[in-house]
């Protein structure tokens, strides 16, 4: 994993950093009292330095976390009107993903016990299993469509159901809760052969023989959730209120009403009332109760209440420990899937990409490989790994689904063009720029042939941004003002469109015109933050658009400006919980141009929420923290708390080493900070080890490293020199 996001932060030699080199730099050297320098492609200018910046446009590169590129190139085709995009919508709203999960054949509920007939069981193979986890609101599956077909008459599931709620069910159901034989195979409990009586164990087998029957000659049409409303209403006025096909009904009915898109609170009650039933067999049931916390997690999911989401799915995981199986697996997929959006709604992202990763292993054991719910998932996780800057492992996910797709639809479909629009989001972050030019005229060609004009155009805008940063303005210009020409004047993308224009206009030195094109920008979006909630459509793009205003005002050195615009970024990405790790960019780069303009004090706190963030929503691990830990020891030189200094360069060092490598620049520059900082706290035997580490490793790197490496070497001997007596 750690290889991956080497080249990302320093893909992104943003406006904001090539205004640093031209001048910042120097600028900030005359009003403070140390001198401080950057490791660069050589180590110049090392005499002299009392410590270093891991790299000057590190400043520019916390636009990364703000969103410049994953959401800058995902904003422009929004939802393609019938298809969303991969970053359009927040992570945490996806939903679908067991439709198609299951192969025909498969039964979790293949097994009868005292109270259960031929056609409940057909009835509980045909629903419950295949509806687990339902389909976007208004969508069907092509299992779904394949579930119909497969389905028993209504008339004839509703006359066995009532048939047995005829029966005295309270004997039925303190038998079963009496048996103390092994939990059957599926992990309910309603029974296995193994303690059954002959007459029952007949049963079974001609259940599973009528089941069979039934899948292959396709009788029948699906349960409807007016049939399964009735069923439960005559099961409650003729049985027992504890009966356990009570519970399978209520919990397929709430899964066919989130399916449906009603309202949480409908399928909420279901999926409460179902739990409670399966909960009074227990320990059995343990996968049916499971299923239940999972829809329940499902509703709170849907009402924003992320906690209650978060309890129940960890009591389905809780009934899931230790349980093995084709017939836990669906759950277990499920649960891990809707832990990983809930955890990215609290901006969790790392926790949430663990849960990711585990419910797409299981679902590879279970699914062929060229199944369209795998693909559809290889993308989601995608995505995943996207949003913590894992660009390798993203890259390699999605082009498994893009295979998957372009077998299953051919070349051209919409999948291809939401796959390659990640691809291009990924290319971007690996630095590959003309590999994600590309893949976005690929899917502007699809759009068109589709007939998707309007989402063309929002492409068109992130192949302008791409063509920015390879640095054909024209071109950029062009395709920018095309863009514009067939927008409203109104909305969130003429906006950004025009943020992009400005850049182009900056970076060809026009620089009056851009500034004309920003204040148009910023007055749009201040108009926007009057009424700005985490809800708002338009939320994301405003904080990014504040991000990439900011950069802009950089470069024409209106720091002041470019501050206070980065600051009501963070306002915006506050709002929205799954942004934490873009406050967390704003909050770096705020620090990094006070730090910059002499403003050490005030730049401090602003690091230090960004850093606490980033721990937060990416972990202790990730590179992106590390990077602000060393800016924020350089800034605790500055302020002559070197102890803190060393502290956390030492925690920076730990996390670079293993991400960058020990030989990369960036960890090399924390090994420099390093050396300066134990010198001065007369900890000598430490600086000359990790002096000794420079020189060992510039030694690796050959050629183009020379000139790193004579200087490196200097410093090493004058420490001998000056400290090395008995230093072993």
């Amino acid at each position: 994993m750690g290889a991956s996001g080497r080249g990302s932060w320093r893909s992104l030699s943003t406006a904001a950093a090539r205004c640093l080199r031209a001048g910042i730099y120097d600028g900030a050297k005359s009003v403070r009292t140390y001198q401080y320098c950057a490791l660069g492609n050589h180590c110049e200018n090392w005499d002299g330095c009392e410590t270093m910046l891991t790299k000057p446009h590190h400043v520019g590169q916390w636009r990364k976390l703000a969103g410049d590129a994953y959401f800058n190139a995902c904003r422009d085709a929004r939802d393609l009107k019938a298809t969303t995009l991969p970053g359009t919508v927040d992570i945490n709203q996806k939903a679908g993903r067991l439709s198609g999960y299951l192969d025909p054949s498969f039964s979790p509920w293949n097994r009868c016990n005292k109270f259960s007939s031929q056609e409940t069981l057909a009835f509980s193979q045909s629903s419950v299993c295949l509806r687990h986890y339902s389909a976007e609101p208004g969508a069907q599956s092509e299992m779904e469509a394949s579930s119909q077909k497969q389905g028993l008459h209504e008339s004839k599931i509703r006359e066995e159901l009532l048939s047995e709620a005829k029966a005295p069910t309270s004997e039925g159901v303190e038998s079963v809760r009496a048996q103390d034989g092994p939990v059957g195979p599926q992990g309910t409990g309603i029974g296995s052969e193994e303690d059954l009586t002959a007459e029952e164990a007949a049963i079974l087998r001609e259940a599973e023989i009528e089941y069979e029957k039934a899948l292959k000659e396709g009788e029948g049409r699906a349960v409807s959730i007016d049939s399964l409303k009735q069923m439960l209403q005559e099961l409650e006025t003729s049985g027992d209120p504890n009966d356990a096909r009570i519970a399978i009904i209520a919990l397929r009915l709430g899964q066919e009403y989130e399916s449906a898109g009603e309202r949480p609170e409908l399928f909420l009650s279901h999926g409460e009332r179902a739990c409670k039933i399966f909960e009074s067999y227990a320990p059995r049931f343990s996968a049916e109760t499971a299923m239940c916390h999972h829809l329940i997690a499902s509703a709170f999911h849907r009402m924003g209440q992320h906690d209650k989401s978060l309890e129940s799915l960890n009591q389905a995981l809780e009934l899931l420990k230790d349980k093995e199986g084709k017939d836990y697996d669906p759950v277990k997929f499920a649960v891990h899937f809707l832990l990983g959006d809930t955890l990215a709604a609290f901006g969790k992202h790392e926790e949430a990409l663990h849960h990711y990763c585990v419910g797409l292993s299981v679902q590879e054991t279970v699914l062929d490989p060229g199944h369209p719910q795998l693909a559809t998932n290889y993308r989601q996780v995608g995505e995943a790994f996207t949003q913590v800057m894992f660009y390798d492992e993203a890259k390699a996910l999605v082009e498994k689904a893009l295979e998957i797709h372009q077998k299953l639809h051919g070349a051209g479909s919409m999948d291809e063009a939401i796959d390659r629009r990640l691809l291009a989001v990924i290319y971007s972050g690996l630095e590959e720029h003309e590999k994600a030019l590309e893949e976005q005229q690929i899917v502007k060609k699809i759009l068109k042939e589709k007939n998707y004009g309007e989402e063309a155009v929002f492409v068109e805008i992130a192949v302008a941004d791409t063509q920015i940063t390879l640095k054909r303005y024209d071109d950029a210009i062009a395709s920018l003002q095309s863009a514009m020409s067939q927008m409203d004047e109104g909305s969130s993308m003429r906006a950004l469109a025009t943020v992009n224009l400005a850049k182009a206009l900056a970076q060809q030195g026009k620089m009056e015109d851009a500034l004309s094109q920003c204040s148009t920008a910023v007055k749009f979006f201040e108009q926007k933050m009057e009424d700005l909630n985490a809800q708002s459509p338009d939320a994301l793009a405003v904080g990014e658009g504040f991000t990439e205003l900011a950069a802009i005002y950089e470069r024409a050195g209106q720091f002041e400006e470019a501050i206070r615009l980065l600051k009501r970024a963070v306002e915006v990405f506050k709002k929205i919980p799954q942004q934490l790790n873009a406050a967390a960019g704003a909050q770096a780069q705020i620090g990094m141009l006070l730090f910059f303009t002499g403003k050490v004090q005030e730049a401090i706190p602003y690091m230090e929420e960004s850093a606490n963030s980033l721990r937060q929503t990416f972990g202790g691990a990730h590179f992106s923290l590390a990077l602000v830990l060393n800016h924020l020891g350089v800034a605790h030189v500055e302020l002559e708390n070197l102890s803190t200094a060393a502290e956390l360069f030492e925690e920076a060092k730990g996390i670079l080493s293993k991400t960058h490598g020990p030989g990369q620049h960036d960890t090399l520059a924390v090994y420099y900070n390093l050396v300066r900082v134990y010198t001065r706290l007369e900890r000598y035997a430490e600086a000359i080890a990790c002096s000794k580490h420079i020189v060992g490793e510039l030694e690796k790197q050959g050629e183009d490293s020379k000139d790193a490496l004579t200087e490196a070497q200097k410093q090493l001997e004058s420490l001998e020199q000056q400290h090395g007596e008995g230093i072993i």
